[in-house]
């Protein structure tokens, strides 16, 4: 798992943030994309290669643990944002209007 200040601390372009939560509100981690989790987990929309590291985040952290391990499982370098979105606001960090 990725901690928050991990995240906030990253290099710019050194990870891939994902948001796959299910009912997102009109706010986003910036630099962040949006993507489907199930859809990840089945390999659908994959918007990443085996090098990169990226860190998913959905609300609380459940969703995207599961997501990030069946994608490590499969060779990806993913993880979870400790604590999902939840712990970014409350670490009050800045968020970007979704796109």
């Amino acid at each position: 798992m990725a901690s928050v200040d991990e995240v906030k601390k990253a290099a710019p372009g050194s990870l891939k943030l994902i948001d796959i939560r299910k009912k997102p509100d009109e706010q986003q981690i910036p630099g962040s994309m949006r993507a489907d989790g199930e859809e990840l987990e089945a390999m659908g929309d994959l918007r990443f290669s085996k090098d990169e590291h990226v860190v998913l985040y959905c609300g609380s952290g459940n969703s995207c643990s599961r997501v990030a391990k069946t994608l490590r499982e499969k060779g990806y370098n993913t993880e979870a944002l400790e604590g999902g979105y939840a712990a970014w606001q409350e670490a009050h960090l800045p968020t970007e209007p979704r796109v």
